[in-house]
């Protein structure tokens, strides 16, 4: 399978698969967003992105670009359909992760990397500019200097470097990787699910649209989350009328 999943309770593995270098293209994406569409069908609590492969990925399949229907290159249906997910989601980043593979990764909530990966936007190395919003997610992470540093020198950079600069959240060794990915993936998965679900949504309209717009969504946000049972539950334990929490996802 291009795409594989594994189920840890309400947590939603999706293994990428595309040998040998999970470069990405129309067939490839078409099962990533089959595979994250029935994750939230099936309850998904949160969405875990990881390779199967020596590395993450290898970016754009070049046939891609010799394609001469518009309709069939569509480069920002990855961004589109990565930022589509309502859960939270999560990237774990081994190995090289360039071009379309990082910006697979910058349309995720939460990224983080081994600390031996090779991670950068590199298409104007080849005459080409960042095509799946990467200009967009770096600079609106690591601010305009960094970002435009980024996207037009098209180097590779190690994860403490992004790290730094705000783009990835954390660094881990080699041989943790996923495990490290899977316990924080899992941690959000065991949140409230309705109320980090509305914090995404603020979090990237206020980034998008501004503040102003974000203030005019949240009366939406605040209904959405103090009519959900976790919420109910944990105003129960703060009143002390429950000993403990356990959020459901409800």
């Amino acid at each position: 399978d291009l795409v594989s999943t594994e189920v840890k309770n309400d947590l939603h593995i999706l293994f990428l698969n595309n040998a040998p270098n999970n470069l990405l293209n129309g067939e490839f994406l078409d099962a990533i967003e089959a595979s994250c569409e029935l994750a939230q069908k099936k309850g998904a609590r949160a969405i875990l992105f990881l390779s199967k492969l020596k590395h993450f990925s290898g970016g754009a399949d070049p046939n891609f670009f010799k394609k001469t229907d518009l309709s069939e290159r569509d480069p920002m249906r990855l961004i589109k359909l990565i930022e589509s997910v309502a859960v939270p989601t999560v990237v774990g980043i081994n190995g090289v992760a360039v071009g379309g593979g990082f910006e697979l990764a910058l349309g995720c909530d939460l990224i983080v990397a081994s600390k031996n990966a090779s991670i950068g936007l590199v298409e104007v190395s080849v005459g080409l500019m960042p095509l799946s919003g990467g200009v967009q997610r770096v600079v609106q992470r690591a601010g305009l200097v960094r970002g435009k540093e980024i996207a037009m020198l098209g180097r590779r950079y190690d994860p403490n470097t992004l790290e730094k600069w705000g783009v990835i959240n954390l660094v881990v060794d080699d041989a943790t990787l996923h495990e490290a990915s899977i316990a924080l993936a899992q941690q959000v998965a065991n949140g409230p699910t309705v109320a980090l679900k509305e914090i995404k949504r603020i979090a990237n309209l206020t980034a998008c649209s501004g503040i102003g717009q974000a203030d005019i969504e949240m009366d939406q946000s605040i209904d959405m989350v103090l009519r959900s049972n976790d919420a109910k539950s944990g105003v129960d334990f703060l009143s002390q009328s429950k000993d403990t929490i356990s959020f459901k996802g409800v």
